[in-house]
């Protein structure tokens, strides 16, 4: 059973040089298996094509970032982890309506922790305070990166 879980932030910088990949990949490290979900699976992986189009990455340098990434989901050390989407977006909603005026989350961060609570995961770990201090207010053990 997995129990924490990573935003698209923490995986993005573990698997591209960035000034945060450092304490991205040492976090990662220290947890056997995190929860990938479709959400992360259309984040990161537009993420490295944003970067594409930045100028940051090659096209080439993305592909094997990309295989990289498919190679840990393989292996299980990301667990492909399904969501109830209909319960996901439900939840995010709450959160939002409860949460939102006061931790000015965006909806893809406010959906990220509503799918940690979906999973039942108990940590939380991101590279956005916005995003941790409503991972906190809802329960979880945030850790911020930053």
């Amino acid at each position: 059973m997995v129990t924490t879980y990573i935003d698209s932030s923490v995986l993005v910088a573990s698997y591209v040089s960035e000034s945060r990949s450092t304490v991205a990949r040492q976090a990662m490290a220290a947890v056997p298996q995190l929860p990938y979900t479709p959400l992360h699976h259309l984040e990161v992986r537009n993420a490295f094509r944003l970067l594409v189009g930045r100028k940051r990455l090659t096209t080439a340098e993305s592909a094997a970032v990309l295989l990289h990434l498919e190679d840990d989901v393989a292996a299980g050390r990301l667990m492909q982890a399904p969501l109830d989407l209909y319960a996901t977006f439900s939840r995010a909603e709450a959160l939002s309506a409860r949460h939102a005026n006061r931790s000015l989350s965006r909806s893809l961060d406010i959906l990220h922790v509503a799918a940690a609570l979906e999973l039942s995961c108990s940590r939380f770990i991101s590279l956005d305070a916005r995003q941790v201090r409503l991972a906190a207010a809802c329960g979880l053990r945030a850790i911020d990166l930053t």
